[in-house]
């Protein structure tokens, strides 16, 4: 553990500490490698203030490993995609949707050309079924509902873009249900109708419970000492062949943390 006597930014810090250069320090932050008085802190540009107490541990990169596969049928792969990584197509696939860096989960991918257009075009249609569950945080007082607004881009937040409800913008609407209250917080299933950038992080943060671990949506919140990463995950995915009209449905089994 450092503590800090003079008001800098992180990575400053953090480069005068360790002998790492700015892209590793970078890396093991986006891991959730450093805690800043006891709270994970992703950012490098935040400015420490003396008296300041920063944890911080590295590990050395792995190869990158194969994503693990849910199911294969003709001309399409499912995989279940974790944590921290972010999409990219396997090696003889094509991308035909993209879940957010964070979150784990389902990640459906097209063998072919021709597959990859008949998959985003029943994306679009809406005639794939997602099903998402999350850790929020507090206590809901209804059990299930759904969220009908309009997004648009806010603003950004350390390089980031920010997306908010407004009189303009995509019309974004969310089904979502309680499964299950918890001390200080809630599992709650998640069915996005549409599939806007960040949609599920922002619904769930404009309705005052945003989804633990969310340092863009919920960076105001306190979250507990254990969570770290998003606690958002990809569970279900459900849809009919384009060629053989097959019904297909993968699912990838919850991480430990929502069990938390």
């Amino acid at each position: 553990m450092y503590r800090v006597k003079t008001s800098c930014s992180l990575l400053t810090f953090l480069k005068e500490k360790t002998s790492l250069s700015g892209r590793e320090i970078k890396r093991a932050l986006e891991q959730g490698g450093c805690r800043l008085n006891g709270k994970i802190e992703r950012f490098g540009s935040t400015k420490l203030q003396s008296g300041d107490q920063v944890t911080f541990r590295h590990s050395k990169p792995q190869d990158k490993q194969p994503l693990h596969i849910l199911a294969q049928e003709k001309g399409l792969t499912l995989f279940n995609k974790p944590p921290g990584v972010t999409t990219a197509a396997e090696v003889g696939h094509y991308l035909v949707h993209r879940l957010d860096k964070g979150t784990s989960g389902v990640l459906l991918m097209a063998r072919t050309l021709p597959m990859k257009k008949a998959l985003e075009a029943l994306f679009k249609k809406r005639e794939i079924k997602k099903t998402y569950v999350a850790l929020i945080k507090g206590k809901h007082r209804k059990s299930e509902g759904t969220i009908q607004n309009l997004l648009t881009k806010k603003g950004a937040y350390q390089g980031q873009t920010l997306y908010g409800s407004a009189k303009t913008g995509q019309k974004a609407v969310t089904h979502w249900k309680i499964l299950e209250q918890r001390k200080g917080h809630a599992l709650i299933e998640l069915h996005p109708e549409t599939g806007r950038t960040h949609q599920l992080r922002v619904h769930m943060a404009e309705m005052g419970h945003p989804i633990l671990g969310d340092l863009q949506y919920g960076r105001e919140a306190v979250f507990p000492a254990e969570i770290d990463r998003l606690c958002l995950h990809a569970y279900r995915l459900a849809f009919k062949h384009p060629e053989t009209g097959q019904r297909i449905q993968a699912t990838a089994p919850l991480p430990k943390i929502f069990k938390l």
